[in-house]
């Protein structure tokens, strides 16, 4: 059957958020408890969001966010581009039971954010085993940027989509 990937609706939420309960406890995504909440997953400022079905069970969860914040800087330099015209890959995640659930989740936000006529950038703990993940699929580390998540100090790697013609990797 595969997994199938829709826009996200607020009925959604519950599931969504139980299995992003699972991720914070199995893999420390996201990095603060206090995270996993429907403010969080799904925020006012939202550019659009999907979950990954397998049959009727969301087996994942990925949205597209303006961009700001420290890593601004690097994603303008690296595309040219002001944040109007960046879409922060956001908020992906899944409960690893279907595969190609990320991979398609990541297809469905970076066609979206080019449909809309944005470069696609994200970023992602320097620690952290999705690096890998993003690598495989050809997104370019354009730099790093120390943060602070509410009191945890953290560094993420900044990257930028592949180009276009790039082919993405399973």
């Amino acid at each position: 059957m595969g997994v199938a990937v829709r826009p996200r609706t607020p009925d959604d939420l519950p599931a969504l958020l139980a299995l992003l309960q699972r991720t914070h406890e199995s893999d420390g995504y996201p990095v603060r408890a206090s995270r996993v909440s429907a403010a969080w997953l799904a925020p006012d400022d939202e550019l659009a969001a999907w979950v990954a079905l397998d049959g009727d069970r969301p087996v994942g969860h990925g949205a597209l966010h303006p961009a700001g914040g420290a890593s601004l800087p690097l994603w303008r330099e690296a595309t040219g581009r002001e944040a109007d015209g960046l879409a922060v890959v956001s908020r992906l995640y899944t409960d690893r039971s279907a595969p190609g659930a990320g991979t398609a989740l990541l297809e469905a936000a970076v066609a979206e954010a080019r449909a809309r006529g944005r470069a696609p950038v994200l970023e992602v703990l320097s620690s952290s085993p999705a690096r890998g993940f993003y690598a495989r699929r050809g997104w370019r580390r354009v730099g790093e940027v120390p943060q602070r998540w509410g009191d945890v100090p953290v560094v993420v790697d900044v990257l930028v989509a592949p180009d276009r013609g790039a082919t993405l990797q399973a």
